[in-house]
């Protein structure tokens, strides 16, 4: 499952947050960033990437928790540099 909510961001990359890394918003995410990086390796453009930022851990925190103690993953797009 999925949610969008993007108040209270401080980045315009923030995009969803998913509760496991195999949603299917999240892996149809990935295959858009992979066809738009295969078209500016061709073309040119800025190439992007697909990060993820685990939430709410052991402790019920909200800010960033490692992967492996994630109960969800804020998802972002960034421009690679």
């Amino acid at each position: 499952m999925h949610t969008y909510n993007t108040q209270n961001r401080s980045t315009l990359a923030y995009r969803f947050t998913v509760s496991d890394k195999t949603d299917i918003a999240l892996i149809n995410l990935k295959a858009l960033v992979k066809e738009h990086n295969k078209n500016v390796r061709e073309w040119g453009g800025i190439p992007l990437r697909v990060r993820l930022m685990g939430r709410g851990g052991d402790r019920g925190r909200n800010y960033s928790t490692p992967h492996k103690n994630a109960k969800a993953f804020d998802v972002y797009v960034h421009e690679r540099n």
